[in-house]
């Protein structure tokens, strides 16, 4: 006698294949139109309903015998998206995992939920495996431990995942409050700043918030990433000296 499979199993192992596309529905089709939805959404909330409503057929069940469960498909959407950030082939590992950052990040725009996503399940797919594989190739040369090793990738690729969550946190907040654009934010901030200003308790906070590029770079740019790469060479540089 078997047992039950214990729910949320990952899709790449616990599910059975998918049965053969149709007009309507494949696995291909239905990944597609949740991250669409989800790209739509400020929250990346998404429903099977909904997913089912894009595609034309009346049954979210139908649905479930393509990915599964909503596990399975979160599993898939996520892989999707992985596939997206890059690795270039091993030579500067700084090169590597800056190319890495860069294009983490740039999808992490395109897709504010997978950050919230890529948390809630593990990256056993295979556009993640081979992201892992490239980036792990790519420090190789360095000869470090295998926790120092996966460090590296994880500091810079989790810097643009948390970002992201940052990010879709915003998306949510704007939405909720209808305060869609920077200039509305700065207004109804306003009164509240002003009269911080005014009781002077926080001298170098209200210094920072008078210069003119106080918000600037508040997300991930180009100087982050190398700060990031900085730190990361320096911790070689002492561990080489070490030995």
């Amino acid at each position: 006698m078997t047992s039950a499979k214990p729910p949320g199993g990952l899709v790449w192992f616990d599910e059975p294949p998918p049965p053969p596309a149709t007009t309507q529905l494949s696995r291909e089709r239905i990944v597609a139109a949740a991250i669409a939805l989800a790209d739509e959404s400020p929250t990346g909330e998404i429903t099977m309903r909904a997913i089912a409503s894009r595609l034309g057929t009346r049954s979210p069940m139908a649905l479930y015998r393509y990915v599964g469960s909503k596990d399975g498909l979160t599993d898939l959407m996520v892989d999707e998206v992985y596939g997206e950030i890059t690795v270039p082939p091993p030579g500067d590992w700084r090169a590597c995992l800056r190319e890495m950052g860069r294009s983490a990040w740039a999808a992490v725009q395109r897709h504010p939920w997978f950050a919230r996503m890529s948390f809630s399940r593990p990256p056993l797919g295979p556009n993640a495996l081979r992201l892992y594989d490239a980036a792990l190739a790519a420090v190789d040369e360095l000869d470090l431990d295998a926790a120092t090793r996966i460090g590296f990738v994880n500091t810079v690729l989790g810097q643009a995942l948390k970002s992201g969550l940052a990010l879709l946190e915003e998306r949510a907040m704007r939405e909720r409050t209808g305060l869609v654009s920077d200039a509305q934010l700065a207004e109804a901030a306003h009164p509240y700043l002003e009269r911080i200003k005014a009781e002077g308790k926080y001298p170098h906070y209200i210094r920072w918030l008078g210069e003119p590029d106080c918000l600037a770079d508040v997300l991930p740019s180009e100087q982050h990433l190398e700060w990031q790469l900085d730190g990361l060479q320096r911790l070689v540089e002492t561990r080489r000296a070490a030995t």
